[in-house]
């Protein structure tokens, strides 16, 4: 959504872009929000679909699959600033893979017209922390069988205030850019 409005060097387009995107998940994305009577909040998930969305699959994919590989390494940039492989092989597996599917799945999206309207756009939000949802509990399910659906519950009220924080400030930024005449007047 933002490719339309943020440009560098043709030969370096991505790179910058993907440079940004990492800088950003990887320093802010461990930053956990505690509050009471739910479980604390997670950035990652956040700034791993802003970029997809921001930048398309490409960025967005490579930015995810990167920020894995990185705290699987050892940095500790997992949230709550941790880092190693046993976060990934883990009960939180299936939520690093479903970092990646979404960044994938809703970098693409961003591509097609019906994303382009708010409906679709804050639909394409809530289906990337869905398809992290559902991924992540499939995989907590082997380890706990009997608590893994508790577990999911207890995250939706996170995921949906991340959902529409991030359509809220993606919309800003693209009326800021787009200036006010190109942001009411669709094509």
């Amino acid at each position: 959504m933002l490719n339309n409005y943020l440009r560098f060097s043709p030969q370096y387009d991505l790179v910058i872009k993907l440079l940004i995107s990492l800088v950003f998940t990887c320093s802010l994305g461990p930053l956990v929000i505690k509050t009471e009577g739910i479980l604390p909040i997670t950035l990652q998930t956040l700034f791993l679909l802003f970029f997809a969305i921001a930048f398309g699959w490409q960025v967005g994919g490579l930015n995810a699959l990167l920020y894995t590989l990185f705290g699987m390494a050892g940095l500790p940039i997992f949230s709550g600033y941790v880092g190693g492989y046993e976060n990934v092989i883990g009960q939180s597996g299936g939520f690093f893979f479903g970092f990646i599917a979404a960044s994938l799945i809703c970098g693409f999206l961003t591509d097609f017209e019906f994303s382009k309207n708010p409906f679709g756009h804050f639909g394409n939000w809530l289906l990337g922390h869905a398809i992290i949802l559902v991924m992540g509990a499939l995989w907590l399910k082997s380890f706990r069988p009997d608590q893994y659906m508790n577990d999911l519950r207890n995250v939706l009220p996170g995921a949906a205030i991340k959902s529409s924080l991030g359509f809220l400030v993606m919309t800003i930024l693209i009326r800021l850019l787009a200036g006010r005449k190109d942001f009411y007047l669709k094509k």
